[in-house]
């Protein structure tokens, strides 16, 4: 089982030095440290045994803890489960996607509305497989996790808004990811041709 995508708001993906040794706001953004490199994805077995509707790469951008630990740990067996997902499972997964691509959508436009402080955010890259279309409306959540990160965070330090409200933005946003990967693991099966997730019999 890939290991847990837990959003993280502390550690080395998030700690921004806002404050000098006074105890005052510094004037300049701060240095941020940044997620630590991927050395390598899980589960490249499993992409390579599967036949892909597409075979394209992209270079995925990132900046918080929660999307490198689900690109390092859930990519590959999120995507290739999408690779090989017949008709019920897709229609499954395109409904999630809209409720999740919705969310982010109104979210986002929520924390633009707040005045934010300049960061100094480090980029890690990392190139991934695309092998399906639904893979790439992933990669456009994911970009969509990180401005959400970017904008509550700056609001945050600006002070418009509160440590409750950042949790509460960054939480829903990969809660809403995580479904998606949640809805990856039943098998074909499991799906009934409208999209419904059968529910198995003990």
């Amino acid at each position: 089982m890939a290991e847990s995508s837990e959003p993280q708001l502390r550690g080395k993906g998030t700690d921004v030095q806002a404050v000098e040794s006074d105890g005052l706001p510094s004037d300049t953004p701060s240095a941020h440290q940044g997620p630590k490199p991927i050395q390598r994805l899980l589960s490249e077995d499993r992409v390579s045994r599967i036949v892909p509707e597409t075979d394209s790469g992209t270079v995925l951008t990132y900046c918080s803890d929660f999307v490198r630990d689900f690109v390092r740990s859930d990519w590959n067996y999120v995507t290739s489960k999408m690779s090989v997902a017949t008709r019920g499972k897709v229609l499954a997964l395109d409904m999630r996607f809209r409720e999740a691509n919705q969310w982010m959508d109104d979210t986002l436009a929520w924390s633009r509305s707040f005045r934010r402080r300049p960061l100094s955010l480090r980029y890690d890259k990392r190139e991934v497989l695309v092998t399906h279309s639904l893979a790439g409306r992933l990669v456009r959540l994911l970009n969509q996790h990180d401005q959400l990160f970017a904008n509550v965070l700056g609001a945050y330090l600006a002070a418009n808004i509160d440590a409750t409200q950042m949790e509460a933005a960054m939480g829903g946003a990969s809660r809403h990811i995580r479904a998606i990967h949640r809805l990856c693991i039943p098998d074909n099966n499991r799906f009934s041709r409208d999209g419904k997730l059968v529910i198995a019999e003990s």
